[in-house]
């Protein structure tokens, strides 16, 4: 009985302290550790606050956005806000982006219009005076801005001061002062231009891409930890304005690569109806085009060896707007994150941690964990790293992922729908390019694609099996070392061909779901439904790169250091006397064939020297064995002598003759005996079976006796391990169906005997259930959390149930996930009789719990005590008839407030977990 119902869970990654360093921060005493260590961080560094103009639902004010994206006092979330944030961790970090143009209003959403420099100071004080009430404890919070770039769209902004954790406000001053085109004069101060110089028209600054590049010289001089980081850049892509180009990123990147390093090529608003998802109508799965083509602009980034980084955001403005009419983006933590690793314990640590590369981002909690590694000539990397290796050596790419068993997908209203919050991984794409250096200028607009970059090895569950001890999934791949290049992964829970989202693996343009014209309410739920829907249909995520450079080797030189290196591996050939394995692959790639200058004494069989000995009396034999080593076009030859030692003298008596033949043993396994006669006796040792037997050096097969053989003869066993069979798994052992003496007659025996069977119901007594004592509220709740699969639950807030009652657990779970109420706010009353629209009412709410089939068409005018349903439970006396959950007692009475029996509430739970596959 699997549910898709889990405890909820608000745990994080990591406890972080903070220090009076940081804008969130307040206490001194909360300094971090000299001795901090690296650890895994969720976050994000765009979402917005209701003090961007765009967002101005009052749901949006800071504490909000706060509270979802660390999942604190969600109970306190408003039914409009739509929010669904039961599964996946708080969030470690994030980085608030609101605009960088005026500000008409402060954290907690009231007017006031100020610079973007003066909003960030008030949400700083604002984020202090809520960390002092106890809030975000652990939590890294930094108040970056999102910038209108001139001539181009957007970037996210954070000015990190090397002197400092503060947030430097009188450098977002500046900086807006200089390079903000939509902040109005009049909101700044009289002194601004006697301080840092005239401030050009909007007119004049807007069009202009130098002051970009300008403006990132000027972090790169003055703030070098900071960064800017592009959004969402082909969302302009065949507009007249705003289109950001591979040349603009190049150029960019160019003037300060330590502070333009990457863009959010899984970009936010995913809940957007503008255009195909995310405004943007160049999208593939949720990923820009840069990123969604194989070969394109990221992938010619990276094969230029530009350490240019993907990642992923919220782009939070609002969810569903409070009229219903519009759609923006996931909550922070809902859907997309960014999972990096950060060695310190401070927001500039983050930063450090998003510039090293060593970060993957993901939508809908595919995977929560991510280990991808190469290695290679005794040393390793990691994302964002770089390895050196030889050229032909091989490379071993490992890879080990975490996936959960559910995401936060949730419908926007009701409707029919197959998408659920399951969660599994269908395959995991490795991708490689080729590095062939950075471009000229001139090549920088022309050159917009990299078309060596292909998937090198598609993964799937076959490869991975089962997960370890840790929880993670497990592959490793070898690739030999050929010209510098990347390898980057890509997954899915897709399949390589599902109609509208993948062909061949590679995912499709994005559906558009935007309506032309007037929209009628039923229209935008439908647009609000379909947009969520496709959004969890199709999961991915994306890695960053690990660079494996090259180091040019000859083909000569590979062959001499592979000759160097195969005497070490011969060994001793003075003696030989047993068969002997010969190595076909060399070091650097190169390849190892050999040849016998006998072979009656030395024969050649699949890389391994069979061994003949010369009979006793005919001496030793000296035979030389031909490595032919090669690699491309070259070849070398290197000749060994191995010297096979002859049987020894077996002597003889009274001048007769013998037959007695020679025979040897390779390796152990078992005996070889033979007699004057010509007869060899052949007997595997316990376990061991005979593998092979050659006479004069020609496989017999696998004999146990021979006859009729010369003294001249030469007898080779070759024994093997006896392959263990499988053994046969064991039924588990049933637990004994108890037997109640007070149903065997009963009309509900055979539901009882079910419930019994799969540990929902026990009886009261050894052998007695009591099929028509009326069951209680607390009884009632026991059996729905046993279906649920017992998950765990917090504290219970009812002051009259006991944390030792049995019923204590299920009731504090299923109050916590909406699935039963209180009588009142303190009391939940256990003991109570359960009336039948209570146990209507409960299995409904269990089965929107877990998206089930809410749905109802059946009419209760036909009973006659229709009117007694409370006004509360007829939805789900509606739905429990249509289900055939319920029916009437006869004479056309329903009797809603009747108490449920033990044997009622038996069969109507066998008819739900029937009905609905529990």
């Amino acid at each position: 009985m699997n549910s898709k119902l889990k405890p909820f869970i608000c745990t994080s990654f990591a406890f972080l302290t903070l220090t009076q360093s940081l804008v969130t921060a307040s206490a001194a005493d909360n300094t971090p550790s000299a001795n901090s260590t690296g650890r895994w961080m969720s976050g994000e560094y765009h979402t917005h606050t209701v003090q961007s103009a765009d967002a101005s639902e009052s749901f949006m004010k800071l504490e909000n956005v706060l509270d979802a994206a660390f999942r604190e006092d969600l109970d306190k979330k408003s039914a409009e806000s739509v929010t669904s944030l039961t599964y996946g961790n708080p969030f470690d970090y994030i980085s608030l982006a609101d605009h960088l143009r005026d500000s008409p209003r402060d954290p907690d959403g009231n007017n006031k219009a100020t610079a973007r420099w003066e909003a960030i100071k008030d949400q700083q004080d604002k984020l202090k005076a809520l960390q002092a009430a106890g809030k975000y404890k652990g939590k890294l919070i930094f108040s970056g801005f999102e910038w209108d770039m001139m001539g181009l769209d957007h970037g996210s902004v954070g000015i990190i001061d090397s002197n400092s954790n503060e947030v430097p406000v009188d450098a977002i001053h500046q900086f807006e002062w200089l390079y903000s085109y939509d902040t109005t004069p009049g909101m700044f101060h009289a002194n601004e231009a006697t301080l840092w110089g005239a401030r050009p028209t909007k007119n004049e600054l807007k069009p202009d891409k130098s002051k970009t590049l300008e403006a990132i010289e000027w972090l790169g001089k003055k703030y070098p930890e900071s960064y800017v980081l592009l959004n969402h850049p082909s969302r302009h892509n065949g507009d007249s304005s705003g289109v950001v180009t591979i040349e603009n990123i190049r150029k960019m990147n160019d003037t300060a690569p330590e502070i333009v390093f990457g863009m959010e090529g899984l970009p936010g608003n995913q809940m957007a109806a503008g255009k195909n998802r995310s405004e943007l109508a160049d999208i593939y799965g949720g990923a820009d085009v840069m990123v969604g083509k194989i070969g394109g602009m990221w992938d010619a980034l990276l094969g230029e060896g530009r350490r240019f980084w993907n990642f992923t955001n919220s782009d939070f403005h609002f969810k569903v707007s409070s009229n219903r009419n519009y759609s923006s983006g996931y909550w922070p933590s809902e859907y997309s994150r960014n999972i990096t690793w950060v060695e310190g314990n401070t927001f500039k640590d983050v930063v450090e941690g998003m510039r090293s590369g060593k970060s993957f981002a993901v939508y809908g909690d595919l995977i929560d964990a991510l280990d991808f590694k190469a290695t290679g000539d005794g040393s390793q990397a990691d994302m964002g790293g770089n390895l050196q290796v030889t050229e032909g050596d091989l490379t071993t790419i490992s890879i080990r992922f975490k996936s959960p068993e559910h995401n936060n997908y949730a419908s926007i209203s009701p409707h029919d729908t197959s998408v659920t919050n399951d969660v599994k991984v269908d395959h995991v794409d490795l991708i490689s390019g080729e590095v062939t250096g950075k471009l000229d200028v001139s090549l920088y607009a022309s050159n917009t694609t990299n078309a060596t970059t292909k998937v090198v090895k598609r993964f799937t569950k076959n490869d991975w099996g089962q997960p370890d001890a840790e929880g993670y999934y497990t592959i490793s791949y070898k690739v030999p070392a050929d010209k510098n290049r990347y390898y980057r992964l890509r997954g899915t829970n897709l399949g390589t061909d599902v109609a509208g989202f993948t062909a061949n693996g590679e995912p499709l343009q994005d559906q558009s779901f935007d309506y032309s014209g007037s929209v009628t309410p039923e229209q935008n739920e439908e647009r609000f439904n379909n947009i969520n829907d496709r959004n969890y249909t199709g999961l991915w995520f994306y890695s960053n790169p690990i660079f494996v450079n090259v180091a040019a080797l000859s083909d000569e030189q590979a062959i001499n250091d592979t000759i160097a290196s195969v005497s070490s591996t011969l060994g001793d050939t003075s003696a030989i006397v047993a068969n002997v394995p010969l190595p076909s692959v060399g070091q650097h790639g190169t390849q190892i064939a050999w040849k016998s200058s006998n072979e009656n004494i030395i024969r050649i069989d699949k890389n391994n020297a069979i061994i003949t000995r010369p009979s006793s009396g005919s001496g030793d034999a000296n035979v030389t064995l031909t490595a032919t080593v090669s690699r491309g076009d070259q070849s070398k030859d290197k000749q060994y002598t191995f010297i096979v030692k002859a049987y020894p003298s077996s002597g003889s008596s009274g001048g007769s003759s013998s037959s007695k033949p020679n025979v040897s043993v390779t390796g152990v396994g078992g005996t070889g005996v033979a007699d004057s006669n010509g007869n060899v006796t052949i007997t595997p040792d316990k376990g061991y079976q005979v593998k092979d037997v050659t006479i004069n050096g020609v496989s017999k097969g696998a004999l146990t006796q021979l006859t009729g053989l010369k003294s001249t003869d030469q007898v080779v066993v070759t024994f093997e391990k006896i392959p263990k069979q499988p053994e046969k798994p064991t039924e588990p052992t049933k637990p004994a169906r108890p037997t109640f003496n007070d149903i065997s007659n009963h009309w509900a025996a055979s539901s009882i005997n079910y419930v019994v069977e799969h540990s929902l119901f026990s009886g009261t007594a050894a052998n007695t259930f009591s099929p028509d004592t009326t069951m209680t509220r607390g009884m009632l709740v026991t059996v729905i959390h046993r279906l649920a699969g017992k998950p765990e639950a917090g504290a219970n807030r009812f002051e009259d149930v006991n944390a030792n009652d049995y019923y204590s657990d299920a009731i504090a779970w299923a109050n916590q996930n909406n699935i039963v109420n209180g009588i009142d706010q303190t009391r939940f009353a256990p003991n109570q009789s359960v009336t039948r629209e209570q146990l209507a009412q409960i299995l409904f709410n269990y089965a929107k719990a877990n998206k089930l089939n809410v749905s109802a068409n059946q009419s209760l005018e036909t009973f006659t005590d229709a009117k007694k349903i409370s006004t509360w439970a007829v939805d789900a006396m509606k739905w429990s008839i249509s289900n055939n959950l319920l029916s009437g007692k006869g004479n056309d009475i329903l009797d809603p407030t009747g108490e449920a029996s033990r044997a009622e509430v038996a069969a109507i739970i066998n008819r739900f977990m029937v009905t609905f596959k529990m």
